[in-house]
């Protein structure tokens, strides 16, 4: 009878773990999987993957392929992309009081061409600054001077203080911009203006170490001048193609809980931090959901998204894919700052989910100390599931070495802080499988109106930082996101 006893409480208490899927899941997350090499295949392998390069197609092939080897449904979403840059060679000359060959790199959708000019001091390129210089400023490049950025807020600054000067340089006729790397010791980057695929003017960066002899040297009075050769392969609107697979829900298959990572990178690393690290997460938790048999009550999908660096195309084309269908969306959360552990998420205006938050990761709340920030962020694949009204979260990390090598040649694997990143996908693939077994009767969750995500933007005073990514424009004609 003993025996019996002891098998029979040896049975419910295997019973009970086997059905404890959240338990077995970040279980498995945090053991033994083929993330890591995952990762550098994707980075060392295919490399830098600028949306409309060869790289990025064999990337796409390569993420549907790792899901088909999952046993993941898995399909393409074509999408058009506006406009083709891909960038194949910058090259300078200083000339004047002192003559050298600075180390420089175009902005995206800098036009190819020929640039010869003087070269003038705009200070830190206010709008103040560049007033002041009256009438030296027409048809000449302004050299723009830039903060060190060492960390994520310090990216934020830098993307305010360049729009700035844009918006200054236009309006008093330079004739283009010449940024002074916010990176030490040579580091060069790349990042899109603020007219994004519209922009026409030229704008570089160039080494800091060379931008500031060239400053030391204006600001003795000895003029400058600066030649500057780019070449890049242009064109109109071509196909991009995001990779969208799925876990079909076992009761309520037509809600949908999506999580993603963007893709495409640009070329100047081999996107590592930015955003390769997710991108494996998303192939390891479908794989891992898959292995174990975890049959979620509510479908999850999970987007390598395209076209991210240039706009957000890819995820903006799969929510005008969905139409009404984002009805039944209850939440799109994005992974895309890096491998930095996570601290928590931010909610983009949505109060209503951060006791849903603090309930679903508690299973994990040992593998960190979540802070949720009610805070919309525009500069990700959420930001169309926010014009859309869709419940969305981004995920927040702290900074480890993301902002220095942030689009930089540096972002590459050895960067991958490969530990945090372990206890992130269990930390997010926790959170996708409660919200997909969520109980709506306690946490309903809404779509919202266009007037209330307006009121969103209002409160947070958004219109600067959307004009910044430029997307203020097309939300307010309503050609992009909820027309009513």
């Amino acid at each position: 009878m003993r025996i019996f006893t002891s098998i029979l409480f040896s049975f419910f208490i295997l019973s009970s773990i086997a059905q404890n899927d959240t338990e077995r899941l970040m279980a498995a997350m945090l053991g033994e999987t083929p993330i890591e090499e995952d990762l550098q295949e994707l980075c060392d392998e295919i490399g830098g993957r600028v949306t409309g390069s060869e790289a990025n197609e064999k990337s796409v092939e390569w993420g549907c392929r790792k899901f088909k080897e999952a046993k993941v449904k898995v399909r393409k979403q074509a999408f058009e992309m506006p406009v083709l840059w891909l960038p194949e060679s910058t090259k300078a000359k200083v000339s004047g009081a002192a003559e050298f060959v600075p180390s420089i790199v175009a902005k995206y959708q800098t036009p190819p061409g020929n640039y010869k000019a003087k070269l003038v001091d705009a200070g830190t390129g206010t709008e103040e600054e560049v007033k002041k210089l009256g009438a030296s400023v027409k048809d000449n490049f302004l050299l723009v001077e830039m903060d060190l950025c060492l960390d994520i807020p310090g990216l934020f600054a830098e993307y305010e203080a360049a729009t700035k000067a844009e918006m200054a340089a236009e309006k008093y006729g330079a004739r283009g911009i010449v940024f002074m790397a916010s990176r030490p010791r040579g580091l060069l980057y790349r990042f899109i203006t603020h007219k994004a695929t519209d922009n026409t003017m030229p704008q570089f960066v160039m080494v800091r170490e060379d931008a500031k002899r060239c400053l030391r040297t204006i600001r003795e009075g000895k003029p400058l001048d600066i030649e500057i050769s780019i070449s890049a392969k242009t064109g109109d609107s071509f196909k991009s193609e995001n990779v969208i697979a799925e876990i079909k829900g076992s009761e309520k298959p037509d809600e949908v809980v999506i999580i993603g990572a963007h893709l495409d990178s640009w070329a100047m690393g081999t996107g590592a931090n930015d955003n390769g690290c997710n991108v494996a997460m998303m192939i390891d938790i479908a794989r891992q959901m898959k292995k174990l048999g975890i049959k979620p009550k509510r479908t999850i999908r999970f987007a390598l998204w395209n076209g991210e660096e240039q706009g957000y195309f890819g995820s903006w084309a799969y929510n005008k894919e969905q139409g009404d269908k984002l009805d039944k969306h209850i939440m799109a959360l994005s992974i895309d700052i890096g491998s930095g552990a996570l601290s928590g998420f931010f909610t983009n205006g949505r109060e209503e989910l951060i006791p849903i938050l603090e309930e679903v990761l508690q299973p994990v709340e040992g593998l960190g100390d979540f802070t949720h920030l009610n805070v919309p962020i525009v500069g990700t694949d959420n930001f169309d599931f926010m014009l859309e009204g869709v419940p969305n979260l981004v995920g927040n990390h702290l900074s480890a070495s993301y902002g220095i090598n942030y689009h930089a040649s540096s972002d590459t694997f050895d960067k991958v802080d490969l530990k945090s990143l372990k206890r992130n996908s269990a930390i997010v693939a926790v959170l996708t499988l409660g919200f997909a077994n969520l109980d709506e009767n306690k946490y309903p969750l809404q779509r919202q109106s266009r007037e209330e995500i307006q009121a969103i933007f209002d409160k947070n005073k958004l219109e600067f930082t959307m004009r910044m990514f430029n997307v203020w424009e097309p939300w307010i004609s309503r050609a992009r996101g909820r027309v009513e």
